[in-house]
C-alpha cells in the first residue's frame, strides 16, 4: 500500500493496523498493575507513592492531547500516528534505564504523551472515514486490541519480568514502538489529510453540552475504574499472596470475557443506539465494583467478577467512543477528541493519587475504593442522560 492514496483506505488495513498500536499501548498501560510490586522496588518507594507513576502517564496524556487534536485537524492523523510511536518509543527506553524516580516518571510521562497522541489520531480517522452507521463495529474490531492487551499484556509481562527483568521488557516495548512508526506510515491513508491552515479555536466545541456531558461521563468513569484495575495487582499479592506470574494469570483469565465484549457491544450499540447502550452498561457495572472487593477468601470469584467487569467496559468502549464522533464535523475532530481525552487524562491522574491514598488508609482501603467508584459510576449517568441529545437529534452525523 502507498504511503498516501486518493481512495478510500481498505477498512481491513484500518483495523489491522489500528489494531496493533492499540494492542501496543494498552499492552504498556496494564502491565503496570500486575508488575506494580517490581516497579516500587526498581526505584525504592512504597505504595502509598505509587500513583504518582499512573498520574506521571496521565498527565503525559493530557500535556500531548491537545496539541495533537490541533495537529490532525492540521495536517491529517497518518504523520501524527507515526511521531506518537517515536515518542512512545523514547520513553520506554528511557524508563527501561532508569534507577530512579525522576527518570522512571520522566519515561512514564513520554510513553503517555504518545499513547495518547496515537488513541486520539487513531479514533479521528475512523470518525473521518468511517461512516456513523458502521463506526461501532469498526471501533468494535479494534477495541478487541484494547482488551487483548488488558487481557494476556499482563500474562506475557509477567512472564518475561520473570524469565529477565522489568528494566528488559520496558526495553522491548521501546523497540517495538520503534517499529511502529513504520507501521504507522505504510498502512495508513487518508481521503482528507488535513487543511495545512490553522483551525479555530476550541471555544464551538466548549459551548457544546453534549460535548460536556460526554467529558464528565467519561472522567467520573476512569477516575474510579482505572484506580481499581491500577491497584488490583497489589491487592491480589496482599490478599492472597500471589507472585508476578500468578498475577499475570489473573488478569488474563479474568480479563478474557473482554475479548469478546468490544465487538458485540459495537454491534449492540450500531443496532439499539449507543446512548442507551451506554446507561445500561454504566449500572451494570457500578454493581460489580462495589461487590468484588470483599471477595477475599475465593479466587474463583474474584476471577470471575473481574471478567465481568472487563467484559461490560470491553462492550461500552465502542458506543462511547462512536458516540463522540458524532458530536463534530469532521474539521473539528481531533479538537474535539483532544478536549475530551485531556480532562479524562487529568481526571484520571488526579483520581489514581487520591484513590491511592484511600486504599493505603487501611485494611479496608480496596472495599472503600469499589464503592467510591461505584458513586463515580452512578453520578456519571446523570450527566449522559440529561446533557448529551438523543442520536436521532444530534446534527452533522453521516
Amino acid at each position: 500500500m502507498t504511503l498516501a492514496s486518493d481512495r478510500p483506505p481498505s477498512q481491513l488495513f484500518l483495523i489491522g493496523a489500528g489494531w496493533w498500536l492499540t494492542l501496543l499501548t494498552v499492552a504498556d498501560l496494564f502491565l503496570v498493575p500486575p508488575l506494580l510490586p517490581d516497579f516500587l522496588h526498581l526505584v525504592k518507594i512504597d505504595i502509598s507513592q505509587a500513583g504518582w507513576i499512573a498520574a506521571s502517564f496521565q498527565a503525559g496524556a493530557a500535556a500531548m492531547t491537545l496539541a495533537a487534536g490541533s495537529l490532525v485537524d492540521r495536517f491529517g492523523c497518518r504523520h501524527i500516528l507515526a511521531a506518537s510511536m517515536l515518542l512512545f518509543s523514547i520513553g520506554e527506553a528511557l524508563s527501561g534505564i532508569s534507577n530512579s524516580m525522576t527518570r522512571l516518571l520522566l519515561g512514564r510521562f513520554l510513553v503517555g504523551a504518545g499513547s495518547a497522541a496515537a488513541s486520539l489520531g487513531l479514533i479521528a480517522l475512523v470518525g473521518r472515514q468511517v461512516s456513523y452507521q458502521s463506526r461501532g463495529v469498526v471501533l468494535g474490531w479494534i477495541g478487541t486490541a484494547y482488551f487483548a492487551g488488558v487481557t494476556f499484556g499482563p500474562l506475557i509481562s509477567t512472564y518475561i519480568v520473570h524469565q529477565t527483568s522489568l528494566s528488559w521488557l520496558l526495553l522491548l516495548f521501546s523497540f517495538l514502538g520503534f517499529l511502529s512508526i513504520g507501521v504507522s506510515l505504510v498502512s495508513f491513508s487518508e481521503l482528507a489529510p488535513g487543511s495545512g491552515k490553522s483551525q479555530p479555536a476550541f471555544s464551538d466545541i466548549l459551548k457544546n453540552p453534549g460535548f460536556w456531558g460526554l467529558a464528565i461521563f467519561q472522567m467520573l468513569f476512569s477516575a474510579g475504574v482505572t484506580a481499581m484495575i491500577f491497584f488490583f495487582g497489589d491487592w491480589l499479592e496482599g490478599t492472597y499472596q500471589l507472585d508476578a506470574r500468578a498475577r499475570g494469570w489473573v488478569f488474563a483469565l479474568g480479563g478474557s470475557l473482554s475479548l469478546l465484549g468490544a465487538p458485540l457491544g459495537g454491534w449492540i450499540s450500531d443496532s439499539l443506539g449507543k446512548k442507551g447502550t451506554l446507561l445500561a452498561l454504566t449500572a451494570a457495572l457500578s454493581v460489580l465494583c462495589c461487590w468484588m472487593p470483599y471477595l477475599k477468601t475465593w479466587l474463583p470469584g474474584v476471577i470471575g467478577l473481574f471478567g465481568l467487569v472487563g467484559f461490560i467496559a470491553a462492550s461500552r468502549y465502542s458506543a462511547f467512543h462512536a458516540l463522540t464522533t458524532r458530536l463534530a464535523e469532521p474539521d473539528q475532530l481531533g479538537r474535539l477528541l483532544a478536549l475530551r481525552n485531556f480532562l479524562t487524562y487529568l481526571s484520571t491522574g488526579l483520581g489514581v493519587v487520591l484513590m491511592g491514598r484511600i486504599y493505603a488508609s487501611g485494611s479496608h482501603g480496596y472495599e472503600i475504593l469499589g464503592w467510591t467508584t461505584t458513586i463515580c459510576l452512578i453520578s456519571s449517568m446523570y450527566f449522559l442522560w440529561k446533557w448529551v441529545p438523543q442520536e436521532e437529534a444530534i446534527p452533522n452525523s453521516r
